[in-house]
């Protein structure tokens, strides 16, 4: 299984389950040996993409620091556990699902970790939009942490 299981990709958002998958992967990326790609996909509304250079350079670097404040933990962990830890972030104006599972493909990543649920209120409810759209459209595994 370790020459099958050589890179994984965990969906972080924020949310408790996305930061209990995030803890999954470093637990299967040891058992494994496996690298370790965490991907913060930020939704930006065409609307936003009207603001000046300035403030849109500001929430790129929002998001940056968000993901970082996300994994400050896990990043630590993985760093202990020599587990080779990469952090990414994509914004898109269309769909978080496609960008996550283009990301997938570039990295060649052999399976995506997602929480069963996002941050918002109906995404806590149901099976996240999104933790359903990478089930349906992955090439890949994908395990639903709940």
């Amino acid at each position: 299984m370790a020459e099958e299981l050589s890179k994984i990709m965990v969906c972080i958002d924020g949310s408790e389950a996305s930061i209990k998958a995030a803890r999954r992967v470093l637990e299967m990326a040891k058992k494994y040996e496996a690298k370790v790609v965490a991907i913060y996909i930020s939704f930006i509304p065409n609307y936003l993409r009207r603001l000046p250079q300035y403030a849109w350079e500001e929430l790129q670097v929002y998001d940056v620091e968000q993901m970082q404040e996300w994994l400050k933990d896990i990043v630590i962990q993985a760093n202990e556990q020599n587990i080779q830890f990469k952090t990414l972030v994509r914004e898109t104006t269309s769909s978080v699902v496609k960008e996550i599972i283009d990301v997938a493909d570039e990295e060649r990543v052999d399976l995506i970790v997602v929480g069963s649920t996002g941050k918002s209120r109906l995404d806590r409810m149901l099976v996240g939009s999104v933790a359903q759209g990478v089930m349906i459209n992955a090439k890949c595994s994908v395990l639903l942490v709940r």
